[in-house]
């Protein structure tokens, strides 16, 4: 009997981290109030992990897909970024307060998740955040050697401009957020005269910056690929590895993949030719079902996509769908004449679920049926930018 009473505790401790594991991250907020164990128990590190753990193998109802807004107020220019998760409520989880900037290059971006982390960023100044949604933790980051040299050429712009620095000012969206022993982010970008710098190992057509939240500084890697990065898209972080397109080379589109733990750059195995001589403004890279993806829009029918695999186990690529999204009639109205709907995630029902940017709907493909369905709409006042898959988790202070 001593033993028994002795032990109980200890055994209902393990049956409330049991019940709190399958709790969304909300509700495990409010109960951090109410109870300092509880409390204690939810902040630590090793619960965050082993309940982000089991919100990513379940299908409990955390959100999957989270909306990425913007809110501009002109009358005092005061703008921000919203995230909205998938719920009728109006309030987003977190509106995030953007700071004033040069009336030319004002535009920031938002990285694709990580265990409910994001990266918010200016290619252009020297701002830069990384934080939770849902715990509405952040962090302030110094800034990357790119962010530093863009803000000093920014700042010393006239309306005279260099019209060569077009293309230097074009998106920068190349940067990931991503986990190995540690998390760390990951920016790659092409080398231009004016990014140069003396910090740099090396000069030639890309540079890449990590950044270490333990030492809470950036560094260069020092070997990096000689190809260009396309830069209008956001790179992938599948299992271990972050992906990018490639501008054409020789006529071919590339991708390129950096292994987070060695830190070392391998070129993918050759794409199917009818992928790899398209233009990379008609490709879109994603995962899907933890694969690495690439959608292609068919020419001069942009409603007609093929999804390729890469099957990593024998590094090739297969076609796992074709899909035409006006092949049923009732899809005319759901789709709104909008032709870039892109691939977000398939569902449990083996559907495709499918966003497109400034729209605030989502939509379900059945490729058994070939018929769209309405998936969900969102009612905010405000610009829906895209749509990322998500999970609410608990990672916080890293």
């Amino acid at each position: 009997m001593e033993a028994t009473a002795s032990s109980s505790p200890s055994l209902v401790n393990d049956v409330v981290e049991e019940i709190f594991l399958r709790l969304p991250v909300k509700s495990l907020i409010r109960l951090k109030s109410l109870s300092k164990q509880w409390r204690s128990t939810i902040q630590s590190r090793s619960f965050a992990e082993r309940h982000l753990k089991f919100a990513q193998r379940s299908h409990m109802e955390h959100s999957k897909v989270i909306a990425i807004n913007s809110r501009e107020y002109y009358e005092n220019e005061h703008r921000s970024i919203c995230f909205h998760t998938l719920s009728l409520e109006p309030t987003p989880l977190l509106s995030f307060p953007l700071p004033k900037s040069h009336p030319k290059f004002s535009s920031f971006y938002v990285s694709k998740s990580c265990d409910g982390l994001f990266c918010i960023y200016s290619s252009k100044s020297e701002f830069i955040w990384v934080g939770n949604p849902a715990t509405r933790w952040f962090r302030q980051l110094p800034p990357a050697r790119i962010q530093i040299l863009m803000h000093k050429l920014v700042h010393n712009l006239d309306d005279n401009w260099d019209p060569d620095l077009f293309y230097f000012t074009t998106p920068v969206t190349s940067l990931a957020i991503v986990k190995a022993t540690d998390y760390k982010l990951v920016w790659l970008y092409n080398s231009l005269k004016y990014n140069a710098d003396a910090l740099s190992p090396n000069e030639g057509l890309t540079k890449c910056e990590v950044f270490d939240f333990r030492a809470n500084a950036w560094r260069y890697l020092t070997c990096t690929p000689s190809y260009l990065i396309w830069n209008e898209q956001s790179p992938e972080y599948v299992d271990g590895s972050i992906f990018w397109l490639t501008e054409v080379y020789n006529g071919e589109i590339k991708v390129i993949a950096l292994d987070i733990y060695t830190e070392t750059f391998r070129l993918l195995p050759k794409f199917h030719p009818i992928i790899a001589t398209t233009s990379p403004m008609v490709i879109y890279m994603c995962t899907l079902d933890n694969s690495l993806c690439i959608m292609k829009l068919v020419a001069s029918y942009r409603t007609f996509k093929e999804i390729w695999r890469l099957k990593s186990s024998q590094d090739v690529w297969e076609k796992i769908y074709t899909i035409d999204l006006f092949s049923c009639s009732s899809s005319v109205s759901l789709l709104q004449n909008f032709v870039d709907w892109k691939p977000l995630a398939i569902c449990n029902n083996k559907k495709i679920l499918l966003s497109c940017p400034y729209t605030k709907h989502l939509v379900e493909y059945d490729p058994q049926t070939k018929s769209v369905s309405s998936f969900f709409t969102h009612h905010v006042q405000c610009i829906i930018l895209r749509h990322v898959p998500y999970i609410q988790s608990l990672i916080s202070d890293i």
